[in-house]
């Protein structure tokens, strides 16, 4: 049956293909919690959030789990589900530790420099080896990527839906060492000394 409240909803998964003849699911997992889906009795599927009871759940390759749900017993039932988002309320999210925040939190703020000038919003998220990177849609309609590190990053507010940043040299204004380079050169294109 349909969860229709007011409830907010995280995507925790996406089953991507079927597995075997008995209705087990392929699902991509899109938590950093290893053993999440195996902590929960039942998961929330598409975009209706209908409740579904979880009968057994294994790893499968690095970033995927074979997920076993009641009632989808064979491979014709188990394949309404396929490209399904798998979803569970906000309220059963993972506490996180300070400093910390879901992307959904990030999506969304609106970013000003330490002097309260505004630049934008966050659009998107791009997950990298080393840190974040935040996509801002600036107040001109340009993108602008800000890396997510402590040296940028200055406050969250998740209560205002505020981040404040420290920019570093460079990263918002490219026009001032364009300047810079050309002081340094004559009216050929060549250094000046």
């Amino acid at each position: 049956m349909p969860e229709r409240s007011k409830t907010e909803w995280a995507t925790i998964g996406k089953v991507v293909a079927l597995f075997g003849l008995r209705g087990e699911l392929k699902v991509r997992v899109h938590t950093d919690i290893p053993d999440r889906f195996a902590e929960l009795d039942a998961i929330h599927v598409g975009d209706q959030h209908v409740r579904h009871a979880i009968e057994g759940v294994r790893p499968y390759k690095s970033d995927m789990v074979l997920l076993k749900l009641k009632g989808f017993d064979d491979t014709t039932a188990a394949e309404k589900l396929r490209n399904a988002d798998l979803s569970i309320p906000l309220s059963e999210l993972a506490k996180l530790p300070p400093d910390s925040y879901y992307q959904h939190d990030i999506i969304g703020l609106r970013v000003f420099t330490l002097d309260d000038k505004p630049l934008g919003s966050i659009v998107d998220i791009i997950i990298t080896g080393g840190n974040d990177v935040y996509v801002v849609k600036m107040e001109d309609g340009t993108q602008q990527l800000i890396p997510a590190i402590k040296d940028v990053i200055k406050q969250i507010d998740l209560i205002r839906h505020t981040m404040h940043i420290d920019p570093i040299p460079g990263l918002l204004d490219n026009s001032d060492s364009d300047e810079q380079d050309r002081e340094g050169e004559d009216a050929s294109g060549q250094e000046s000394e």
